[in-house]
């Protein structure tokens, strides 16, 4: 028979290791999600339907399928003839479907303005940006928005949001504020 001290000290012995086995053995996982949730990340576009879709409204996507491609996922049964241009989507494309009736129908594409973007999360592009565009974000005017135009027609592309600091008028302390949003 074992002293009772000695199965004390083995139990906890037992008891430390196979927590720290079940700690090791446990996958990461993202907040308020259980470990059998778990899947690796993918990522994705998002994109308006709209038009003649069954069900217009936005979709996310997996990165790189092309508008082709999202319009037969979503349309499910039936086959369209159109033209495909190639491409891929990207995050703020606007697919508009107008169906000609029969089994033919054509689609445009479009861009989501800067509004609905900075709503959905969806990075601007301060190259793309144009004098309206910008005036819709927090610090920026009409009079800086113009000028942030006008440097990037006259001294070329910024190339990213710390490039627009050639801009006089925008600081540091804008720039911060604005970060967000790019």
């Amino acid at each position: 028979m074992i002293p009772r001290g000695s199965r004390l000290a083995i139990w906890c012995v037992a008891l430390l290791l196979s927590l720290s086995l079940y700690m090791k053995g446990r996958a990461p996982t993202g907040k308020g999600e259980g470990a059998a949730f778990s899947r690796p990340a993918v990522q994705t576009v998002t994109v308006r339907l709209s038009g003649d879709f069954p069900s217009p409204g936005l979709y996310s996507f997996p990165h790189g399928v092309s508008p082709l491609t999202a319009i037969k996922m979503t349309l499910g049964e039936g086959e369209l003839s159109m033209l495909d241009p190639g491409g891929q989507l990207a995050s703020g494309d606007i697919v508009t479907l107008k169906l000609l009736g029969g089994k033919s129908a054509v689609f445009t594409m479009g861009k989501m303005g800067v509004k609905e973007r900075m709503l959905l999360r969806i990075p601007l592009d301060p190259d793309l940006l144009e004098p309206g565009e910008w005036s819709c974000l927090p610090g920026i005017g009409p009079v800086l928005s113009a000028r942030i135009v006008a440097d990037r027609h006259k001294n070329g592309a910024f190339g990213s949001l710390e490039g627009v600091q050639r801009v006089p008028g925008i600081g540091a302390g804008k720039l911060s504020q604005l970060r967000r949003y790019f």
